[in-house]
């Protein structure tokens, strides 16, 4: 081969594996000289990263922006620019590729072009990407971060000089001046500091910095109650829950999950003084309000009605209804209660201060007409409470399977005043509202075995 050819093919081998040549001497590619002008100048790093030759996006943020004389001009100051491409079709010098898949890895870059700001040791405070607006658009993003990292540096130089609270405070203004994502990955020894001053939640810092963690946590904890709860000695999983609930403050939500596992665990056992004093604790605690107290008011006057203390529950009643509210649970539970000892019309007016409440809710609705007529039935107001079930029926806005259950509750009330034809016309209807042929086939069977029981009954 020819001497001149043999030295041009080499040189061009060699211009193919060097470091690429950034077209500006203003960027570089070299991260570890770079990290050293940022220290030595006090200056923040911004670093690129790009695929020059096959990425569209990246060719546009270049050529708009970055590669722009008065980007540079203005950005130079304050940043040292670092340049990392990921082409596809040039090659790179093994180092090269070495370092640059090194730095995409240490931020988890996986989307180009992305540019990461970084304070001078190497704490990231800032990612981006392309944006519209020009030089001037993009250079007022790049110092919105900037101005946000040194607010960061100003709160956590002053929290050097504090102690408890106050340091874990000004930590906290420090770091709400960060994407909180990058904190949670970069910053975890602050988060950890900030965490184990407020641990008592005083400040909400802990819950603030250290809330899903705390959750997952107590996940997995409430998960291994309930496991203990079903596998364990029932002695040994109340010891169990008694010690978790005293070590770790759950939220409101899960807290009631714990206490009604053990409510559960107790009552098995009979426990009876145990379960009123839990279920006390259930009604009265932090957090506890609206329909979530008001059914565990509800299922303590129903254990009370089961221990035969059917007056005090009465009472509890009365006296949860004074403190205002819809309280539409109660109102239900005071007409069965008067319901069961025969008082019919305070029964009633219980469900009258029920059904409003109800709003559109079918089945409670349902349940509620259904009530009120047996009890209408029992006062002798049979046309009365035959009407309220019609009026239910009727409504088409109601499903057809509680209408066609409404029909079937008329009818045993027919039956029972001995009104064959009426009642017989009441549960043929019930069959023809229903609108599948599924729900039409089983009504059809009810009504049967209805017809059955009544008839050999007649």
């Amino acid at each position: 081969m020819n001497f001149k050819l043999t030295n041009l093919i080499a040189l061009l081998l060699c211009l193919l594996i060097a470091p690429m040549a950034v077209a500006d001497e203003d960027w570089t590619e070299d991260v570890e000289a770079a990290i050293k002008t940022a220290a030595d100048d006090g200056k923040d790093l911004l670093v690129l990263y790009t695929g020059s030759d096959w990425c569209p996006p990246c060719k546009k943020l270049e050529e708009e922006i970055l590669s722009q004389e008065d980007f540079l001009k203005e950005i130079s100051p304050d940043f040292v620019l670092v340049k990392l491409d990921f082409p596809q079709n040039i090659v790179q010098t093994p180092e090269l590729v070495a370092q640059n898949k090194a730095w995409r890895e240490k931020f988890g870059i996986d989307g180009y072009p992305t540019i990461v700001l970084l304070d001078a040791k190497q704490r990231p405070y800032g990612i981006t990407g392309y944006e519209e607006g020009g030089v001037e658009g993009y250079l007022g993003l790049l110092e919105g971060l900037r101005q946000s990292r040194m607010r960061r540096d100003d709160f956590l130089k002053e929290a050097e000089k504090a102690e408890g609270l106050e340091r874990a405070t000004l930590l906290d203004q420090g770091l709400s001046e960060v994407n909180r994502e990058l904190v949670e990955i970069y910053y975890e020894d602050i988060v950890k500091e900030i965490v184990e001053i407020d641990n008592e939640d005083e400040l909400g810092l802990r819950t603030k910095w250290n809330e899903a963690k705390d959750s997952e946590i107590r996940k997995i904890i409430l998960t291994d109650i309930m496991m203990i709860a079903r596998l364990e000695k029932p002695e040994q999983a109340l010891a169990f829950i008694d010690e978790i609930v005293k070590e770790i403050d759950f939220p409101a939500d899960q807290t009631l999950q714990i206490m009604q596992t053990k409510l559960n665990i107790l009552q098995k056992l009979k426990r009876t003084d145990e379960v009123n004093a839990i279920l006390d604790e259930m009604i009265e605690m932090k957090g506890v309000e609206g329909t979530v107290r008001e059914r565990m008011i509800v299922k303590k006057v129903l254990l009370m009605v089961g221990n035969g203390q059917r007056d005090q529950a009465m009472q509890m009643l009365e006296e949860s209804l004074a403190e205002g509210g819809d309280n539409l649970f109660m109102w239900l539970a005071k007409g069965e209660l008067h319901d069961s000892v025969g008082k019919y019309a305070e029964a009633v007016e219980a469900y009258n201060q029920a059904i409003p409440k109800a709003g559109f809710n079918p089945d409670l609705l349902a349940d509620l007409y259904g009530a009120k007529a047996d009890a209408l039935f029992e006062l002798d107001k049979g046309p009365e409470a035959l009407q309220l079930l019609d009026n239910f029926a009727d409504d088409k806005q109601m499903p057809s399977d509680l209408r066609s259950e409404v029909l079937l509750h008329k009818a045993m009330i027919l039956r029972d005043q001995g009104r064959r034809r009426l009642a017989i016309l009441a549960e043929n209807r019930a069959v023809e509202i229903a609108d599948s042929a599924s729900l039409k086939t089983e009504m059809q069977k009810v009504v049967d075995k209805l017809r059955k029981r009544y008839e050999k009954d007649e």
